[in-house]
């Protein structure tokens, strides 16, 4: 039986972590999949550099000198790079000379990961492997309704239903020129991912431009796993708590909380989680500016993804404020005493305390989202940014500082 080598390079952080899960079950699946009479070895090479490429012709071209260097059959790269053709996300890309693939991890969206990336690997290397190049499960063609149903039913949970199978190549084997929107990238100087050269021979795109953008900004929230800043944001927390109970001291909330009806809480909920947001990225320097390093859509697809990261992580402090505040009040408030500070007619309900902890946990939050500037800067990057955006986040400044320092120094001359 012929054992192949199966190269896998992951990017550090979420990509690595994936690889490492599902590594144990590709020589099982490959072999069933695509050869029953091939043995396949997996080894994985986790390099620093594939995580900081901006393009994939270089990412490609780290990829070939690593497969080469390591003696493989076939080599698949991991990247949480996201990947663009003209405005479709792409999902996979396959150089069919070199038998190298780039699998871009953001396109899958969040749930269920493992799965699809183990479904993609099999695809890719059947589109690598000789004997089944030609038996390629994304087909093109017309098909009646009937059949079309008995497709979508058998293909459920088929991340390749969505997918679109491009072949870079013309009926001569030239490469395709990328149509892009080259003139707005122009105007603003700013490089694109279209402007490097093709090392690819094929491309999995999503078919639909709205369904590949949220797939691929879900996968990037995903990748900077909000969920982990809770005991990341201690003092923010302190300080909400301890303004929400001192506000709590005073008549006045009492009595709001007694008149304000639901749109004026909620309205005062969510003016409070944007101004937390708004204050953490202007006091810590998280937006992105423009420079002539780096594609415009990169650069967008972060900053939307900086300010979807920080809002979860947002909402989740708010939730953890709201229980500690209910549970706070509930036990060391009285009823009797809720009555006398209001002017209630009855009893004090379960419904008051309700009331008067959204008024707190809001003017809390209000006064946290301060607090945020009193954060560690490399600690509130690291909970926002995924690997390749602080690396992306360093470069950027070095670049921006370089240009301004170029543009003072025209001036002065």
């Amino acid at each position: 039986m012929e054992t192949l080598k199966l190269g896998l390079v992951p990017s550090p952080d979420l990509p690595t972590v994936l690889t490492g899960k599902i590594v144990d079950d590709l020589p099982d699946l490959l072999g069933n999949q695509v050869d029953e009479q091939t043995s396949w070895k997996p080894e994985i090479v986790i390099d620093p550099l594939i995580g900081s490429a901006e393009y994939m012709n270089e990412l490609m071209d780290k990829v070939i000198d690593l497969k080469n260097k390591n003696n493989w059959d076939y080599m698949i790269c991991l990247t949480d790079l996201p990947h663009f053709m003209d405005k479709h996300v792409i999902m996979a890309e396959i150089n069919h000379d070199d038998k190298v693939a780039l699998i871009s991890i953001p396109a899958f969206g969040f749930f269920p990961l493992k799965q699809r990336i183990k479904q993609t690997i099999c695809q890719v290397i059947k589109d690598m492997y000789p004997e089944k190049a030609k038996e390629s499960s994304i087909k093109a063609g017309g098909m009646t309704r009937k059949e079309y149903r008995k497709q979508r039913k058998a293909n459920r949970g088929d991340p390749f239903k969505a997918v679109t199978r491009v072949d870079l190549h013309d009926e001569k084997g030239n490469p395709h020129t990328t149509t892009s929107s080259q003139n707005e990238h122009d105007e603003q100087n700013e490089k694109t991912q279209e402007d490097t050269g093709k090392r690819s021979d094929l491309r999995y795109i999503i078919r639909s431009k709205f369904i590949g953008w949220l797939r691929i900004l879900a996968g990037m929230v995903f990748a900077n796993r909000p969920w982990r800043a809770l005991f990341s944001f201690k003092k923010v927390l302190m300080l909400a708590f301890g303004t929400g109970i001192y506000i709590t001291l005073f008549p006045t909330p009492w009595e709001l909380s007694t008149i304000y009806s639901v749109p004026r809480f909620s309205t005062l909920m969510i003016a409070a989680m944007i101004a937390m947001v708004v204050w953490m990225i202007f006091a810590h320097n998280l937006w992105e500016k423009p420079t002539k390093k780096g594609d415009i859509r990169l650069r967008k697809l972060y900053n939307i993804t900086t300010v979807s990261t920080l809002s979860v992580i947002v909402i989740i402090n708010y939730l953890a404020l709201f229980c500690l505040f209910l549970a706070t009040l509930y036990i060391f408030v009285p009823a009797h005493l809720f009555e006398a500070a209001t002017n209630i007619d009855g009893n004090a309900s379960f419904i008051h305390y309700v009331r008067l902890t959204w008024l707190s946990a809001s003017l809390g939050t209000l006064a946290g989202s301060i607090g945020t500037a009193g954060e560690n800067e490399d600690t509130i990057r690291e909970i926002t940014y995924s690997y390749r955006q602080i690396n992306r986040y360093y470069e950027i400044q070095d670049q921006y500082e370089k240009d301004h320092a170029d543009n003072s120094a025209y001036k002065t001359s």
